[in-house]
């Protein structure tokens, strides 16, 4: 047995829904609807209230507070744009639409955070994937206004997509015909475009849209839904739909009247009224209503039986665990790298000290050996001149011993430069190291093109190295960012 609950935080009401999923069914054990009061005070003081209200209700009807809770973003805060490629596979998407996209939505690139909703396929090879994008500030708001209620979030997504888990479970939609889905209340108006069991365009509008006017005359909601239904449609699939459209709606009483008469008849189309209960096992007491439509689909996409959906929380999570592991790589390398400086460091004192010992023996087998060989002649034995003629070899045998490790030392000093230039802030991770004697190859993977530009502004600065250049540059298979290599020229002696 599953349960799961639906946190609806509208502008003028929160709605929250708890199902139960059992034996393959699904059934509705609460729904609650609170009207919220009006508020021009701070974003803190309206946090408080939301708080407040979210507590009242769970505890006064009495919710599962162990379920699992899915709320909406703000609905005001989240945009939707639709990308075309030729990638079939979601996940290689996922990896690029950030850096695709990072100029189609109002939000700084390093706060975005982008998911898939749905996808069709276009001619060809290509498709069309719907893309769904919040500001990580919007989003950690939300979390942490639910947190302060004393719950914790497993899913945060758009209210379109808690619509369409609404109308995918109770209604086929997997023909080839477009459906068209619209929720209205109070204070949003949601359209959205699916096909083939996949959304594939959505538009959000406030409700007071619907009243507008042509030149002098004022146009009825009717007109003025029908009017976008027809332009979205042409925008996305070039032309009217020729078959008969289907038009699942969840409105108030008098406008789904009013639609239901007029639609069909001047779009071709059938209009139905969008039943949330039509699958879902209910008391005579609960009626559909429009306030807990949205509530309901989150509720089901908590109980991780309808497939495929953008999880806001689960998207920011994994690029979160994405940067950890490249500052731990990067962690892990920086400390290989002075390991190795160490050791080599150790090893040429080591023959350094040999070759003194060496140096040393030698010196005293002469001494004994001249000793030997003319006991008499004493005098010869001249200390000052003996420490010159020792002086001398000890600098002949200093400069063939730097002869033959200047090979050794100047690739410690490349090494040294590079490690104290790379700091572990800059999330950059260096895979592989190649010397020659003149120049130097670093590859490697970092989280964006702005970091390999500040890399190389760091590395230009060196006095050693005299140029630094980017031979190749892109975007990382593996979704780790960008993948890199650095071509430097090197001027240390």
């Amino acid at each position: 047995m599953k349960r799961s609950i639906g946190i609806d935080i509208n502008r003028d009401k929160i709605s929250i829904v708890q199902l139960c999923f059992t034996g393959g069914k699904f059934s509705l054990e609460r729904a609650s609807v609170r009207e919220m009061h009006e508020s021009g005070l701070s974003e803190e003081k309206s946090t408080t209230d939301i708080k407040t209200l979210i507590n009242s209700i769970l505890t006064e009807e009495k919710f599962d507070m162990s379920a699992k809770v899915t709320v909406t973003a703000p609905a005001d805060r989240v945009f939707f744009q639709n990308f075309r490629t030729d990638l079939s596979a979601n996940e290689d998407v996922q990896q690029l639409i950030k850096f695709e996209l990072e100029d189609d939505f109002p939000i700084p690139f390093d706060e975005l955070v982008a998911g898939i909703c749905g996808s069709r396929e276009l001619k060809g090879n290509d498709r069309e994937y719907l893309i769904g994008a919040i500001n990580r500030l919007e989003l950690q708001g939300r979390i942490k206004t639910v947190k302060q209620a004393h719950l914790k979030c497993s899913a945060v997504t758009a209210d379109v997509c808690a619509l369409y888990a609404v109308a995918s479970l109770n209604y086929n939609l997997i023909d080839n015909t477009p459906s068209v889905i619209i929720h209205a209340d109070n204070s949003r108006i949601i359209l959205a475009i699916s096909e083939k069991g996949r959304l594939v365009c959505v538009r959000h509008f406030d409700s007071q849209d619907l009243a507008e006017a042509d030149g002098d005359t004022p146009l009825t909601p009717v007109q003025v839904l029908k009017r976008e239904i027809e332009m979205t449609l042409r925008a996305i699939f070039a032309s009217n739909a020729d078959k008969r459209l289907k038009v699942f709606i969840s409105a108030n009483n008098e406008l789904l009247d009013d639609l239901s008469a007029r639609l069909p008849e001047s779009m071709n189309c059938e209009v139905v009224a969008l039943n949330p209960f039509a699958k879902i096992d209910c008391s005579e007491q609960q009626q559909p209503n429009t306030d807990i439509v949205i509530a309901t689909g989150l509720a089901l996409i908590g109980t991780n039986e309808i497939p495929d959906v953008l999880n806001f929380l689960a998207i920011d999570e994994f690029r979160s665990d994405q940067t950890v592991e490249i500052k731990r790589g990067l962690y892990i390398a920086g400390a290989l790298l002075l390991v190795i400086g160490a050791l080599l460091i150790a090893m040429l004192f080591y023959e350094l000290n040999n070759l003194e010992n060496q140096r040393e023996l030698v010196t005293k087998q002469i001494r004994e050996v001249f000793v030997q060989t003319l006991p008499e002649e004493k005098k010869i034995v001249n200390e000052l001149a003996q420490m010159n003629e020792q002086l001398e070899t000890s600098q002949a045998q200093y400069n063939a011993l730097a002869a033959g490790l200047s090979d050794r030392v100047l690739p410690l000093r490349i090494l040294q430069t590079i490690s104290e230039k790379i700091t572990p802030d800059q999330n950059v991770r260096i895979n592989d190291i190649s010397m020659a004697p003149e120049s130097v190859r670093l590859v490697g993977v970092a989280p964006s093109f702005e970091s390999v530009d500040n890399l190389m502004s760091v590395l230009r600065q060196v006095s050693g190295f005299n140029t630094v250049e980017v031979p190749s540059i892109d975007v990382d298979p593996q979704g780790r960012g960008v993948r890199f290599t650095l071509s430097i020229t090197t001027i240390l002696k």
